[in-house]
């Protein structure tokens, strides 16, 4: 393994079966660099060395016998602060959790675990991850790691997943995605990462937010460890990436919300990336898209946010004996779902199952919609640690494009396809419905290659 040209995990894997690469060396080569990347702990909250080292030396033994558990036997991964890993503290970033210590793996590091992968450790995230930005002012904010001047934010609330794949930290890493946190620490640090459709992961042992929405997803160097990250965590067949054209494919992209108050290069790169799939056969269409309108107007003119009100549920009883705790910008979005009226949030429900009809059906002989999965920039973090209306406005921005996937029901995936005016790494989001998760991953293939 190099720094400048670090191994997707998939090559990581066949390297170990081939006997070329030792799961143990790689454990050890990813502690020192943890080391010396994050001596304050701010993108591991906490790393599970002894463990790792166990799985290596036993991943070592299997591949040396010619067995291996799956592709990624013995391949190194990191795992968002809310996945339950036994013996270990997961407070899933609050200090309101500290000392939360489970017995028990949660169900899918126990199917990555049996499939050979390693864990290196936990990872930062927001606090109980209901932010987009990644701001945790009480375990730490790791940087962006595209910005060596300035501490931009991470993106979260999978902040540390993004982070420790983007510094060589880790092969691969795992998170959350519930508004979009795999997709935009994925996007602000020059990843892929997917968000599979709702329910096709289990999230027995996940720290829950809002269980309706809340999805378990890979970030990755590329399509094809995504892919088999997903089908190793969801229980499904492999996906045959190969043999894919662009060829009588059809993107929308719409031609409202999703680039409005865009940064400077932002939708110029993703525009040029597009002018590059019509250059390979692939359609592109742009268009109003009514449903994401609707969508978006629900989400944020509301007065109501249905995330919200889930999350309150969930965790509103321990706000209110322990929200002293609680860095208050985050606070305050857990507090904004003990308003609304019952029958406020039950009729945005079923407005809400409305669109995602009306979506499916107006995406019929559509591949896949496109957009610029967040339309700004990584902010400073000093600029927005004290929230108030620049916070706002940037998470409400981080938040906009992916959150519609999640409202949607649909599975998405971004890609990185180049940098804004800034320097900084620009993600297009490719979304499909829900069920449509192989479909989606062999097209984002054949994209990753038109772009590479």
């Amino acid at each position: 393994m190099t720094v400048d040209t670090p191994p997707s995990a998939l090559r990581l894997g066949c390297a170990i079966a081939a006997g070329t690469q030792d799961p143990r060396d790689l454990v050890e080569d990813f502690a020192t660099r943890i080391a010396d990347a994050d001596p304050d702990n701010r993108i591991f909250y906490r790393t599970t060395l002894d463990r790792a080292r166990t799985a290596a030396a036993a991943a070592h033994e299997r591949a040396h016998r010619g067995f291996s558990r799956s592709p990624l036997d013995g391949v190194p991964l990191s795992w968002k602060d809310l996945f339950d890993s036994a013996g270990d503290e997961t407070p899933a970033g609050s200090k309101m959790l500290s000392g939360r210590t489970p017995t028990h793996d949660a169900t899918a590091l126990h199917r990555l675990t049996t499939a050979g992968t390693i864990c290196l450790g936990k990872t930062a995230m927001t606090e109980l991850a209901f932010s987009g930005l990644g701001i945790n002012p009480a375990y730490g904010t790791p940087a962006n790691a595209h910005d060596p001047e300035k501490e931009r934010v991470p993106g979260g609330s999978s902040s540390g997943a993004g982070v420790s794949l983007a510094r060589h930290l880790c092969a691969a890493a795992i998170g959350t995605d519930t508004g979009g946190s795999v997709r935009i620490p994925a996007s602000w640090n020059g990843m892929v990462g997917f968000k599979p459709s709702h329910g096709l992961i289990p999230l027995g042992g996940v720290v829950p937010l809002c269980p309706t929405l809340d999805t378990i997803g890979p970030l990755t160097r590329d399509v094809a460890d995504a892919a088999v990250l997903f089908a190793l965590l969801s229980g499904t067949p492999a996906i045959d990436l190969e043999d894919e054209t662009l060829q009588g494919r059809t993107l929308l992209v719409p031609k409202h919300i999703v680039f409005d108050e865009a940064d400077a290069g932002v939708s110029e790169a993703v525009m040029a990336a597009l002018e590059v799939l019509t250059t390979q056969g692939i359609g592109i269409r742009h268009e109003n898209v009514k449903p994401l309108s609707q969508m978006n107007a629900l989400t944020w003119e509301s007065g109501i946010s249905i995330a919200a009100v889930e999350a309150w549920a969930q965790w509103g009883d321990t706000i209110r004996d322990m929200g002293g705790l609680m860095y208050p910008p985050v606070r305050t979005r857990f507090e904004g779902g003990a308003k609304p009226p019952a029958a406020d949030v039950w009729k945005l429900a079923m407005e809400r199952d409305q669109l995602r009809k009306q979506l499916t059906v107006r995406l019929g002989g559509i591949d896949a919609i496109a957009m610029p999965t967040i339309p700004i920039d990584p902010p400073q973090i000093s600029d927005l640690e004290d929230g108030g209306a620049a916070y706002d406005r940037a998470n409400r921005l981080a938040l906009r494009n992916t959150t519609l996937g999640n409202q949607l029901d649909m599975c998405a995936v971004t890609l990185p396809v180049g940098t804004s005016k800034a320097g900084l790494p620009v993600g297009l989001m490719l979304m499909a419905p829900r069920g449509r998760d192989a479909r989606l991953l062999r097209l984002a293939r054949v994209v990753e290659r038109a772009l590479s």
